[in-house]
């Protein structure tokens, strides 16, 4: 599946700012970069901080359920990525969730997860 250029942003401006919340580890930095690499769009690494994170806005541009829940997904692989999960970044996850309507917030995107074969 092919993401537009506002999807992609609105991915890693999420992403960013997630791992930004307690200090961005090099494993969750190389994962966005890998992230843009792949999707074209290297040139937004620079622009991260100042696009910034909009639940409202962000909702609109992930347009169907399946693509905020792949957000999601990702941003959980993402704070993993160092071995640890702080109360911070599962605060800011639990919120992203619940913008998405997601009930249960970080748990329930665990549960979805580990119950998923990859």
């Amino acid at each position: 599946m092919d993401l537009t250029l506002d999807q992609v942003k609105t991915f890693a401006a999420g992403l960013y700012e997630l791992a930004a919340v307690d200090g961005i580890d090099e494993r969750e930095q190389a994962i966005i970069a890998e992230f843009l690499e792949a999707n074209g769009q290297c040139a937004l690494q620079p622009q991260l901080v100042e696009l910034g994170f909009d639940p409202v806005q962000a909702y609109q541009v992930l347009e169907s359920s399946w693509l905020r829940g792949l957000f999601l997904k990702s941003a959980l692989l993402l704070i993993r990525a160092d071995g640890q999960v702080s109360a911070d970044e599962r605060d800011m996850l639990t919120w992203m969730a619940n913008a998405f309507g997601v009930v249960g917030g970080y748990d329930a995107i665990v549960q979805s997860v580990e119950g998923e074969s990859l």
